[in-house]
């Protein structure tokens, strides 16, 4: 019996040092990059919201603000009505707090629309028109581009060759050198549907007209990569 017992031990100190040759030596990293997009299309959401002593009084003041600042974008800007979209309906009481005491103060309705445009230049004249609509919210100005597979694909690209870039970067520094790749997995894309830009609209005075100014969006993409070593 203790002859066999220290038959399989030996057995086992044997063949352990031939499974730790057999484990393939790596190198494992990530690897990111970013590419600037020129949009082409601008998304921005318009609201009105009035409050008045019956449900049917405000919806008709919160309709009628809509349906004005709809006119002025499809007759005066060309916008198509498939690019106006309603976001929210709503009708709730409204009330106020008087000596701790809840005082129901009348009806609010309220209707929100996100527009689409594809051409950026007349962003500020539209601000311009709707700002005449008296109870009408312009907010949440946003860039996209409508296609941006070949930014994206360069983004991958790039992460993978920042990947390759580390790589090699600590081989140098292990005095080693990298071998072929095992494996590539894509840890992230961002190519946002609504990346909010750094758009300013902005007036002199009453009299003049609104500028924008509008900085490049971004597509990005990580990768994780792993080499062995030679």
């Amino acid at each position: 019996m203790k002859k066999a017992i220290a038959s399989i031990l030996l057995a086992a100190l044997i063949v352990l040092p031939l499974a730790a040759e057999d484990i393939t030596p790596t190198i494992s990293v990530s690897g990111s990059a970013e590419v600037s997009v020129k949009p082409d299309t601008a998304y921005f959401s318009i609201s009105a919201s009035f409050v008045a002593d019956t449900s049917e009084e405000a919806r008709k003041l919160a309709s009628g603000t809509i349906s004005s600042a709809i006119e002025i974008l499809t007759s005066e800007y060309g916008v198509e009505k498939e690019d106006i979209v309603t976001e929210n309906l709503s009708i709730n009481p409204e009330y106020k707090w008087t000596d701790g005491e809840q005082i129901l103060v009348g009806q609010r309705a309220s209707q929100d629309l996100r527009i689409t445009i594809t051409d950026l230049d007349i962003i500020g004249d539209i601000y311009d028109s709707l700002s005449a609509l008296n109870g009408l919210t312009f907010s949440s100005v946003t860039l996209d581009k409508a296609d941006k597979s070949a930014e994206l694909e360069e983004a991958r690209t790039k992460a993978v060759l920042d990947a390759r870039t580390k790589a090699d970067t600590y081989a140098e520094a292990a005095g080693v050198e990298v071998g072929k790749v095992l494996s590539i997995s894509e840890t992230s894309s961002y190519y946002p549907a609504y990346k909010v830009s750094n758009m300013r609209l902005m007036a002199a005075d009453a009299e003049a007209s609104t500028e924008y100014y509008a900085d490049d969006i971004t597509v990005s993409a990580s990768v994780s990569m792993v080499f062995t070593i030679e």
